[in-house]
């Protein structure tokens, strides 16, 4: 899938040129749409042009050509070329020196009338397909953060990230850490996961930004939506369910070592998928994984929960 979700503004440049772009987890690469891009896909976004940055540099392999950036999100996918240029965030509060950037020539159809112009990945180091630092790593490195953690809150069609530390007015209660046990994805082991009949055991779930829905294999959504009374897919990964049955469902919760998240049966759909239909969109969807235990978290999760990404902490 393409990444969805929450976009803000980046400045990139000298002088400065304004993008929206995606916060993505589960990614590591910064991109923007690059003016070179002349296709209809690129019509809708604004455009970097780094000749118009006095403070961009291009990145030049061994033989002096430019080097390139390809990523494949799933169903979409970007070619651009490499440089490095600063990049500021929260109103200038942070200011990346030499950060590493593309700008895409080449966006798949997926991207076409998307809200936003790039994506601003904030995966780890292990996933960047540019084999540099990510925008993350680097306020680390450049002492841009008081501390070397990020926080998500995330509600309906609004949300904040707080760069290197904790707002502590945005939840209630204790966080309780889980260990982050992969390279490359802010990951979590589940033990179990329960909801109605159900009964899913040691799966492993990616945190993604960047994905609006609670994403499983083919087979455990399968088996999730047999829980639910009308449910069927809708034959694009998605599944929906008559609205009505919402009421008569309990909620699901997920284990992971001494921790026990609960999110209630009325988070678990989105609106309904017309504004006559009685059928809701559910807020769980299926598609191919690269390993079959493997599940993303995506905005559904995350609404739920204040998420904090802490360096610090991983295995």
């Amino acid at each position: 899938m393409t990444r969805k979700g929450y976009y803000g503004e980046i400045s990139i440049g000298t002088p400065a040129q304004k993008f929206n772009v995606i916060f993505d987890t589960g990614s590591s690469d910064v991109w923007v749409v690059s003016n070179k891009c002349q296709s209809d896909i690129c019509d809708s976004h604004r455009k970097f042009d780094h000749h118009q940055s006095n403070s961009y540099n291009s990145e030049k392999d061994e033989d002096d050509d430019e080097d390139t950036l390809s990523v494949d999100y799933g169903t979409g996918s970007v070619q651009g070329h490499l440089g490095k240029d600063k990049v500021s965030l929260a109103d200038g509060q942070i200011v990346i020196q030499e950060q590493v950037i593309a700008d895409a020539y080449t966006l798949s159809r997926d991207f076409i009338g998307s809200p936003f112009h790039g994506i601003f990945g904030l995966g780890l180091a292990g996933l960047s397909s540019s084999q540099h630092d990510p925008p993350f790593l680097s306020m680390i490195e450049q002492n841009l953060v008081e501390q070397p953690v990020f926080s998500i809150y995330s509600q309906h069609n609004a949300g904040e990230i707080d760069f290197g530390g904790i707002d502590k007015d945005r939840f209630e209660g204790e966080i309780s850490y889980v260990d982050n046990i992969d390279s490359s994805y802010w990951m979590m082991a589940i033990d179990s996961m329960e909801f109605e009949d159900q009964s899913f055991q040691d799966r492993k779930a990616i945190i993604d930004s960047g994905s609006t829905l609670i994403i499983m294999n083919k087979n455990d959504a399968s088996l999730y939506h047999q829980s639910i009374p009308g449910a069927m897919s809708n034959g694009d990964g998605t599944w929906s369910f008559p609205c009505k049955n919402v009421n008569t469902l309990g909620p699901l919760t997920i284990k992971s070592g001494d921790t026990t998240l609960t999110i209630p049966a009325d988070k678990l759909f989105l609106t309904p998928m017309s504004a006559t239909s009685k059928n809701c969109l559910s807020g769980i969807s299926d598609q191919e994984m690269e390993t079959e235990n493997s599940w993303i978290l995506g905005d559904v999760f995350l609404k739920n929960f204040y998420t904090v990404c802490d360096t610090m902490k991983e295995e």
